[in-house]
Order: structure tokens, then C-alpha cells, then sequence
């Protein structure tokens, strides 16, 4: 089948992120943290269908949905600012680290500048945001999913059998208090805020003017294949972190990943890391801006249609925010508090409003939620307020 939307959501969680946080688990617990990795692909899938159905059902992006709950109630004003902020700041502080993250990567690969390679990848985002061709968009996204694909799953499955061989404590599953903080990066860095307003946006243009039953079945076929994809790579960075990191003693977890695998594929291995880990970062880099434009306008009711101006200037803004500090080459920490703050605070709340919106009579009967929907969403819903909780209490305490 051809990926849609869903391998931009894909694409977009898969970022460096997700990739240090997976070697490190990795090296640290080997596949004993898998299931925490399997609850994360779950939620995500279950949060992105609330997305997919609401926005289709309703012919409305997430965001514009937001700021009409939001117009009609005092407290919605609020909730409006907490998404531009979450949303917009958010992401302009984590595409710096996309952007090294793909630096990183293509340099391993061919010592290329690391300055050089951000200017590029810049380049390349911009150009996409500014010609504004919804399909040119998913299928550069669509490619580089499925080169961290082959790259990340060609290596594990390379080296399965001496992943098998490991000790039990390392391969069967372990569910220890020591071992929360690792559970709730994982999570933390898969079921991602700002994906629910990338996906809405998404499918709305991929699926114009298709009959809404065929386009409803499309979107979750589509969403349930290429996000259980993004979980495959991550738990196949985790088995050969689990293999290959674990000999490395310095360095940051992306150096570690790339001096392993090169001495252990030595001709073809820092192509491999290298290619695998640009994709990782660039991804990310090209998914943030595009669905920060279209969150901040559809949340203050800009237009958020092919074409729109408002969208490409917030996106461009988040671009070239991002680009400037990964250029300084030092660490924007206190922006980066800031929104891992936000983001913790608004993936409840939108997950709340989700469940509101996908129970109002605004969307027909046939797609409206169910007794066994509602209660997976609110088993999500409890399950983020937790990592949220446990977030900011990391950040604060």
C-alpha cells in the first residue's frame, strides 16, 4: 500500500529525540522495556484515530476545531494560548535539536560541516513550506520512514543472534520503579502533542473530496500500518543499541551509536548510521514547523488552506527560529524547559477535548465515540495525565 499521513506522523516522532532515548534504553535494559514501547505505540494510535475520525467527520482541522470549543466558553481563550505557545514555541525550540540531529547523522556519514548540513536541511524544509505541495511533502516523508527502515531494521535483524544470546534479565520484560524514568521518555517522546494537529491537518488534504466512509477506512488503515512501522524502528534502534552500544563507553548516545556500528561494519557501517540518523533528524525538522503553522492559525482562526500565507509564515518563523539556534551551536535550555513544560500540559488537555469533541453532535452518529472508545480514550487520557505529571515533576523537582 502508499503511506499517507500517517508515515508523516511517523516521521515526525522518529526524531533524535526518540533515537537517543531508544539507544540509551537500550544499551541500559536491552528488550526488557519493549512493552513499554508497545503501550506508547498503542496510545499514539488510539489519540491519532480520535484525530483522523473528528477531523474528517467534521470537515475541520483539530486546531480549528479548538478554537470554536474555544470561542464559545470563557476558559477557551486560554486553551487557545496554550496551544500557540505549546504548539509554536515548542517547536521552534525543538527543531534546533532536529536539525543538529540530522547534522550529526550525515556528518558521521560523510564529515560533511555540521554547519553546512544544517543550512542544507533548512533549505530543504523551507523549500517545501514555501511551495506548499501537500504531496510532495508525503512522499519525501514517506521516503526517508522507509530508509530509517531498512537502515534500523536491516541492523537489528543483522544482529539478532547475538541479541538472543543475551542474559534473561536483559530480553524478558521487567516492570521495576528504577526503570520509570526510562518508560516515561520512551513515551514522552512517541506520543507527541503536536502530531494530533499534523494528522488532523493531514488527512483533511489527502482525502478532499473522497466519500467520507472510504476515506475514514483509508485514514485508519493508513494511520494503524505506518505508525505500528515508527514503533518497529524504535524498538529495532533499542535491539542494536542493546548489541552494539553497550561496548562504547564514550561520547553522547548518537557518537556511541555511530563509533559501534562503524567498527562493526566497517566499510558499509558509517553510511548506514549516518544515512539513518540525518533521516531521523530531518524528518522531524520538516514535519514541526509545517504542523506548527497549521496548529497556531487553525487555533487563532486563520486559514489554514493550501496556499495560506499565515501558515507559512508561522512555519517559516519555527524554521528559522530553530535553524538560528542550532547554528549557535549551543544548547537553548531554558527555551527547551519551556516547552517540555507546555507540552506536558497540553497533550491532557487536548486529549480531553478530543473525547468532547468526538462525543458532540457535530459529528455524525455512525463516527461518533462508543461506550469501547470512550474508554480507551480515557485509559489514554489517564495514562498521559501520569507521564505529564511525572514530566513536569522531573522538570520541577
Amino acid at each position: 500500500m502508499k503511506f499517507g499521513p500517517g508515515a508523516m506522523v511517523a516521521a515526525a516522532f522518529i526524531g533524535p529525540g526518540t533515537v537517543v532515548t531508544a539507544i540509551t534504553i537500550g544499551a541500559e535494559t536491552g528488550a526488557s522495556l519493549l512493552w513499554a514501547m508497545l503501550c506508547s505505540i498503542a496510545a499514539t494510535i488510539i489519540l491519532q484515530e480520535l484525530s483522523v475520525r473528528t477531523a474528517l467527520a467534521t470537515n475541520a482541522d483539530l486546531a480549528q476545531l479548538i478554537h470554536r470549543l474555544g470561542i464559545s466558553s470563557r476558559w477557551g481563550w486560554g486553551l487557545i494560548a496554550l496551544v500557540v505557545v505549546a504548539i509554536g514555541v515548542g517547536n521552534s525550540a525543538y527543531q534546533s535539536g532536529n536539525l543538529i540531529g540530522a547534522g550529526l547523522g550525515l556528518k558521521a556519514a560523510l564529515g560533511w560541516s555540521l554547519d553546512l548540513i544544517i543550512v542544507v536541511a533548512s533549505v530543504m524544509g523551507a523549500t517545501l513550506i514555501i511551495v506548499d505541495r501537500y504531496r510532495w511533502l508525503e512522499r519525501v516523508l514517506s521516503s526517508l520512514v522507509m530508509v530509517m527502515a531498512v537502515v534500523f531494521i536491516g541492523l537489528a535483524l543483522a544482529l539478532m543472534p547475538e541479541f538472543l544470546t543475551q542474559s534473561a534479565d536483559r530480553l524478558w520484560p521487567t516492570l521495576g520503579l528504577e526503570s520509570a524514568g526510562l518508560v516515561l521518555a520512551l513515551v514522552g517522546t512517541t506520543v507527541v502533542p503536536y502530531n494530533l494537529f499534523l494528522h488532523a491537518s493531514a488527512v483533511r488534504r489527502r482525502w478532499q473530496g473522497v466519500e467520507l466512509g472510504r476515506a475514514m477506512s483509508e485514514a485508519r488503515r493508513d494511520a494503524l500500518v505506518a505508525i505500528s512501522i515508527g514503533g518497529l524502528i524504535t524498538a529495532a534502534i533499542m535491539v542494536v543499541a542493546s548489541v552494539l552500544v553497550a561496548e562504547a563507553t564514550r561520547g553522547s548516545a548518537f557518537e556511541q551509536l555511530v563509533v559501534a556500528v562503524g567498527h562493526r561494519f566497517p566499510v558499509i557501517g558509517p553510511w548506514l548510521i549516518g544515512g539513518g540518523l540525518f533521516a531521523a533528524g530531518l524528518t522531524s525538522a520538516i514535519a514541526a514547523p509545517i504542523a506548527a503553522g497549521w496548529a497556531v492559525s487553525g487555533a487563532l482562526g486563520w486559514s489554514t488552506a493550501p496556499g495560506s500565507r499565515p501558515v507559512k509564515v508561522i512555519a517559516l518563523l519555527v524554521l528559522i527560529v530553530g535553524s538560528t539556534l542550532a547554528l549557535q551551536a549551543s544548547s537553548p535550555v531554558a527555551l527547551i524547559l519551556s516547552a517540555q513544560v507546555t507540552n506536558a500540559l497540553v497533550l491532557p488537555v487536548v486529549s480531553v477535548v478530543l473525547l468532547v469533541i468526538a462525543n458532540q453532535a457535530t459529528v455524525p452518529l455512525i463516527y461518533r465515540n462508543t461506550r469501547l472508545t470512550n474508554g480507551l480514550g480515557i485509559g489514554v487520557l489517564v495514562f498521559v495525565c501520569v507521564l505529564a505529571a511525572s514530566k513536569l515533576w522531573g522538570l520541577t523537582g
